[in-house]
């Protein structure tokens, strides 16, 4: 099950860095919570995610960590703003994230009014 969730959060973090929204393994009633929103359903997360594409360079995985049905990923985000140290936590059922909550500090991405 741990192998199954860390392949879901993978393919999840590859297609947000490629910008690749029909890819992102999101189940239809996805949440999303960080400093900066919060967002409900997975429309709204794809046009998010549509907006954070531009500013993002690459996504660097530093360690995975998983059990039966989360996982915590400590990232480094390349943007435009530099790198951006994020710590996310997800929630997968059914081969499907439900739910995403992002840690990171919002202060390069608000002295320059990205999003």
């Amino acid at each position: 099950m741990r192998a199954e969730v860390i392949r879901v959060v993978k393919a999840y973090l590859e297609a947000v860095e490629d910008n690749d929204l029909e890819a992102l393994p999101l189940h239809p009633d996805v949440v999303f919570e960080s400093p900066l929103n919060s967002i409900r359903g997975i429309d709204a997360f794809r046009e998010a995610i549509a907006k954070f594409a531009p500013i993002l360079k690459s996504v660097e995985i530093e360690h995975l960590t998983a059990d039966d049905e989360g996982c915590a990923a400590v990232l480094n985000l390349d943007t435009v703003f530099g790198v951006v140290p994020f710590l996310e936590y997800f929630r997968v059922k059914d081969g499907q994230i439900v739910s995403v909550r992002a840690y990171y500090d919002p202060r390069p991405m608000l002295e320059r009014k990205a999003i």
